[in-house]
């Protein structure tokens, strides 16, 4: 007559939600659990089973049960909200942890941050691309659980603004300014030409500064992206005074009001220092010089300073 074993399933569990366990039978030779659960390996508990029972069965083949209890703690699910989840760079979201009985709680943002807190919590987002936002929930219990949302906030890059003026310098002749955008990842585009003048919405506008006068100008470009992303450059445009040297080819010494010296027009650009006017006349002859911008010849030559006769004189 062979003895009966003392079978053991070992001491009842407290364990939490999607905790594993293993569960090892004592006193036997060879052991079966119910609930399909293999001796010895890990399973995860069924929360609505508590009672798991093991036959111990020794080498002559006689057997004994023994039932083990594994309480399984409810834990509420893990969750959070954030208030944005599209924007532009640099973009700061706020986290507002939902989950029930929550007594600790880290945050990974995704982008090497980590935060503590089980209530609202602020990241700032600053490199273009989508992250993955992780909560992990300590709760009353001690229990812990975890929740990943891939793709939780998504960080539109800025466009960079740029352009190039043809030309860049002008003059009080020459004011039209044409504006070629260069910029890149905008869709829409506002221009200040910096002469108090109405804007632009085009992509590449022309600009007249007649109307602005002389001096600088600071001409701003502001570009949007699709989501409204915003970047801005500022060149300056010049407009300068136009050298001119005006030298007429006609005048009437004739004792009028009208043209009775005959003089060039300098506006800028030349050194009074510096300045040498001859007249001669067709035979090459000398007839009148002078080193001052303010002389001009007034048609007479010779001891007595007479008129010379109507023609060509070459200066």
């Amino acid at each position: 007559i062979n003895p009966i074993p003392t079978v053991s399933a070992g001491l009842d569990l407290i364990i939490c939600t999607g905790q594993t366990a293993v569960l090892t039978g004592n006193g036997a030779a060879t052991y079966s659990w119910d609930n399909n659960v293999t001796n010895g390996v890990v399973f995860t508990p069924n929360p609505a089973i508590s009672s798991y029972t093991v036959t111990g069965t020794t080498a002559a083949g006689c057997s004994a049960t023994d039932q083990m209890i594994i309480q399984v703690i409810p834990s509420p699910p893990v969750s959070f909200s954030p208030d944005l989840t599209l924007g532009c760079s640099p973009f700061t979201v706020n986290f507002t942890n939902t989950t029930l009985n929550s007594v600790n709680c880290n945050w990974d943002m995704g982008d090497g941050n980590q935060l503590n807190g089980c209530g609202t919590v602020s990241n700032t987002f600053i490199q273009a691309g989508c992250y993955d936002v992780t909560l992990t929930v300590t709760y009353a219990t001690g229990c812990t659980a975890s929740l990943i949302t891939p793709n939780s906030v998504c960080v539109e890059p800025n466009p960079i603004a740029s352009f190039v003026t043809t030309p860049s310098i002008l003059n009080e002749y020459d004011t039209q300014a044409t504006f070629n955008n260069t910029s890149v990842g905008g869709s829409t585009y506002e221009w200040d030409f910096g002469d108090n003048t109405a804007g632009s919405f085009d992509s590449d506008p022309t600009h007249d500064y007649a109307q602005a006068g002389l001096g600088n100008f600071l001409v701003t470009l502001i570009a949007y992206s699709p989501l409204g992303c915003i970047d801005s450059v500022q060149s300056v445009i010049q407009i300068k005074e136009d050298l001119l040297f005006y030298i007429p080819n006609t005048f009437t010494p004739d004792e009028d009001q009208f043209n009775q010296l005959f003089q060039p027009v300098f506006t800028s650009g030349f050194d009074p220092y510096d300045y040498t006017m001859l007249i001669y006349d067709r035979w090459g002859e000398l007839i009148f010089e002078t080193h001052n911008t303010n002389i001009g010849w007034n048609g007479t030559y010779g001891i007595n300073r007479g008129l010379v006769q109507d023609g060509t004189y070459n200066w």
